[in-house]
């Protein structure tokens, strides 16, 4: 009975001492978006998307975004 006890206040006090945050203290500020086009578009199509994204942050986000880097070209399909 005695080491149950124990057992039980150990994991009552390991679990007080959680961090509570849902973000960690070293989060970055940093965003990433995917944008995901159809099978075969073609790279202008994409670089209008990604250039639509960008005008976005830059633009409508503009307090809270001190800037926008884009990759396009690469696939997993």
């Amino acid at each position: 009975l005695a080491v149950f006890l124990a057992i039980v206040i150990a994991m009552g006090w390991m679990f007080a001492r959680l961090p509570s945050s849902f973000l960690p203290d070293e989060d970055q500020g940093i965003l990433i978006t995917s944008a995901s086009l159809p099978v075969g578009a073609t790279q202008d199509r994409t670089e209008r998307v990604l250039a639509e994204v960008t005008n976005h942050y830059l633009n409508e986000e503009k307090d809270a975004v001190e800037g926008v880097f884009t990759a396009s070209g690469f696939g997993f399909g």
